[in-house]
């Protein structure tokens, strides 16, 4: 096969029944989609890119011959800077209407920038948590401990248990104050002091059996952490055994704390068994959610993301999502089957400028902007399913992905 020069015009030879093998999407495609591809040609990178080379000045590179090049450069050679390159030279209107659908694509998956585990030092592309701190992308991950990112130079710190670090593999979550970083693992809870650089492994979650950390939340000026086995804690003086108190009042919040938020003067605790429960950080009262929320039902919740002053969105594991409207003193419910969502099983969320954000387990991602909801999965460039962490820093969004380590999505406002 060659690339064929025609009347000043580089063009590529039909291979019939070619498939498009540079196109991972194609396998999402119908029957009628794949058989307009098998008409199209299928040439290697560098026979495309001698002929691109060897072709005169006055000759007319063809839109199909640069769609070629930047598929190739993204999808086989993750060379997403060439592959932009020869995307921005394309005019659409030279293409089929499969091409065009396939750059599109091509332009969806180029606005998300991967930052794969190698990129980060990692050896773990399983992303547990993420936080923006200033410059710093701080990264977790289910096996292979913490990285810190410079967002503007690109190097990574990768911190493991050992002598520069305390911090296990199976980071689960991870806060930020003004000095240091607090880090939550199924092996107890650390902390790192900016200051100095030192990690110091807090005493009241650790030991033979120490307590699993899954969630963290400063509130107050004091920081609230949620196990799995031993409830709610919060910080009262020092980082020794004697400065934490468990906070509990009858069955409530539980045993098992899955998530953390911050809605106005509450503190609102997400759980295992007990659906949402409140604590008034002023009082330490606490109280159940489900008369307030309109009999909100949803027992395991995983995610609880405020929406002041407006309301509340509760994600929950194998139900869907749930919006609590306090002005309106209505509750909704979205889903798969609703169209909303990509699956049931809600991980995280995060509010942008252009819209707020949720990941799932299976599903990828869902945006809701100004009551509409767009469902975002291989097809518009999302580069795994199951996303377990997003956080935000305008204009860009960061999804830690299970088994694709970090992307980068730059924000268009809606």
């Amino acid at each position: 096969m060659q690339a064929q020069a025609a009347e000043g015009r580089l063009t590529l030879a039909p291979v019939a029944a070619a498939a498009r093998r540079a196109d991972p999407y194609s396998a999402h495609l119908s029957r009628a989609e794949l058989a307009d591809q098998a008409r199209d040609h299928e040439l290697s990178y560098r026979e495309y890119l001698a002929a691109v080379n060897s072709a005169g000045p006055g000759t007319l590179i063809s839109a199909a011959v640069w769609l070629r090049l930047a598929q190739l450069a993204l999808y086989e050679n993750r060379d997403e800077e060439r592959a932009g390159f020869y995307s921005a030279r394309i005019q659409p209107a030279e293409l089929s209407a499969p091409q065009r659908e396939a750059l599109e694509r091509l332009r969806r998956r180029l606005s998300y920038r991967a930052l794969p585990p190698e990129m980060l030092g990692l050896g773990d592309g399983n992303v547990s948590a993420l936080r923006v701190d200033g410059d710093d992308l701080w990264i977790g991950t289910w096996n292979g401990g913490v990285s810190r990112l410079s967002l503007s130079g690109g190097q990574a710190k990768v911190f493991r248990e050992g002598r520069e670090s305390l911090v296990p593999s199976t980071v689960r979550c991870i806060e930020i104050s003004a000095s240091r970083v607090w880090v939550g693992t199924y092996q107890g809870l650390f902390s790192y002091a900016k200051a100095g650089a030192r990690w110091q492994e807090i005493e009241a979650f650790a030991g033979a059996e120490p307590r699993k950390v899954e969630a963290l939340r400063l509130a107050g000026g004091r920081l609230y952490v949620g196990t799995l086995g031993h409830g709610l804690w919060r910080q009262e003086a020092g980082e020794g055994a004697e400065g934490w108190r468990r906070i509990s009042s009858g069955p409530l919040p539980g045993d098992f704390v899955t998530c953390l938020e911050v809605d106005g003067q509450d503190l609102l605790i997400g759980t295992l068994t007990q659906g949402v429960v409140r604590l008034d950080l002023r009082s330490l009262r606490l109280r159940g959610f489900e008369e307030a929320a309109g009999g909100l039902a949803a027992r395991n919740v995983t995610v609880l993301l405020a929406d002041p002053p407006r309301g509340l969105w509760v994600g929950t594991y194998g139900d869907g999502l749930y919006y609590w409207d306090r002005q309106a003193s209505r509750l909704a419910h979205y889903s798969r089957r609703g169209g909303q969502l990509g699956d049931d099983w809600v991980l995280c969320a995060v509010r942008a400028e252009s819209g707020t954000y949720f990941g799932t387990l299976g599903g990828g991602m869902a945006r809701y902007v100004q009551g509409r909801w767009e469902v975002l999965g291989f097809r518009e460039g999302v580069l795994s399913a199951d996303i377990p962490a997003l956080t935000y820093a305008a204009p860009r969004l960061y999804l830690g992905s299970l088994g694709a380590g970090v992307s980068v999505l730059t924000e268009e406002r809606p």
